[in-house]
């Protein structure tokens, strides 16, 4: 596809558009409510600014410089505006095909190029090391603000967004974002919500996971984007949901209370158990022997119900789902996305066509989802 560079500059320092020594735009070509909204981003040198919308990307770099003409420091902008020739482009296009022009003033540099560009495929994996911090660019990809590179300046910064930018869901990037690329994170940044942090490293796989399998990242964020899409829920509203699970496997009582309180065992389900069982489900004292105890009271007959298998098994998916995301904090753990599987199969004293079962349940939720 091919793509319409513009570029424009904001300097004291002489163009052929303005000697004197003034603020100006050089040549002054771009739409001004544009150049207008990236002048009042400008605030230091070394930082860089953009934005994205459905019909351009515009990335700027700031430089603090002397006028010649009153000796006087000042931050001006390089700008490049990045727009389709003919058919429509993805904020991911046009970002691959942004060059970042030197963070310094117009010098006789040409101020619009056509370029033809090869799309970046989806779902790539970031640079190795990459030049971003990856939760911090997930979030600011997602919801717009700041996000934070060794050198927001840097030529590389641009292309790698762009890799970032094809994980997002359709919905996300349909939507105008901005922000700035800053060097350090600012006192009062919020920490990157759980769905920024996973799939920011999801995209920038940490080095112990990518040498075993450097397809992990992408299907662990698709199984959590199709786990969403089959509960008609937002990303977000989903990683809440996982939030919230994880939170209720740290206590037995915890764990009982959300078997409760998401109907995947009902009172009247337990309390026929409790009437047959040889211990209640209460009796459990951690939250991992009480899984396995309502899994093998289901097992063995003792705790039924109608579509109780399908309740375990689509708690059990979305519990899958977290520990893939869950490896990705602890890449040492090789055995992790899969640990209640394989508690499925030797820890809940299943007979082997129960086991089967329920596991060909939660495999039909993970292929439904993606994975």
């Amino acid at each position: 596809m091919r793509v319409r560079l513009r570029h424009e500059w904001l300097q004291k320092h002489p163009s052929p558009r303005s000697a004197g020594g003034d603020f100006h735009w050089f040549p002054g070509e771009v739409d001004a409510d544009l150049r207008a909204l990236l002048a009042e981003g400008a605030r230091a040198g070394g930082q860089a600014l953009w934005r994205l919308d459905a019909r351009r990307v515009a990335w700027a770099v700031s430089f603090a410089e002397i006028a010649p003409a009153d000796r006087r420091r000042y931050v001006g902008l390089a700008v490049t505006v990045a727009e389709p020739v003919g058919a429509a482009a993805t904020a991911a296009e046009l970002l691959a095909a942004v060059p970042v022009l030197p963070a310094a003033p117009w010098r006789d540099q040409p101020a619009a190029a056509e370029v033809e560009i090869a799309p970046p495929a989806a779902h790539a994996a970031a640079p190795s090391p990459a030049p971003v911090d990856p939760s911090s660019a997930a979030q600011a990809l997602w919801q717009g603000g700041a996000l934070i590179a060794a050198d927001p300046t840097a030529p590389s910064v641009p292309a790698a967004l762009a890799t970032l930018e094809s994980w997002l869901p359709a919905a996300v990037r349909a939507r105008p974002r901005a922000g700035t690329v800053l060097a350090a994170k600012t006192p009062d940044a919020p920490p990157p919500a759980p769905l920024h942090h996973y799939l920011g490293l999801a995209w920038a796989l940490p080095p112990a996971i990518a040498a075993r399998d450097a397809d992990y990242g992408r299907r662990a964020w698709q199984l959590a984007l199709g786990a969403a899409a089959r509960a008609g829920a937002t990303a977000e509203a989903l990683f809440d949901e996982l939030a919230a699970l994880a939170r209720a496997w740290d206590t037995a009582a915890d764990l009982d209370a959300y078997l409760a309180r998401t109907g995947t065992v009902r009172a009247d389900e337990r309390a026929a158990c409790d009437r047959r069982a040889p211990a209640p489900l209460a009796a459990a004292t951690d939250a991992g022997w009480l899984w396995s105890r309502v899994v093998h009271y289901w097992g063995r007959g003792l705790l039924a119900g109608d579509g109780l298998d399908e309740r375990l098994a689509a708690l059990l998916a979305r519990r899958v789902v977290a520990d893939h995301l869950f490896h990705l904090d602890a890449p040492e753990q090789a055995a992790l996305p899969e640990r209640y599987l394989r508690r499925l199969r030797w820890e809940s004293l299943l007979p082997e066509a129960r086991a089967a079962q329920l596991a060909a349940r939660v495999e039909a939720h993970l292929e439904a989802f993606g994975g």
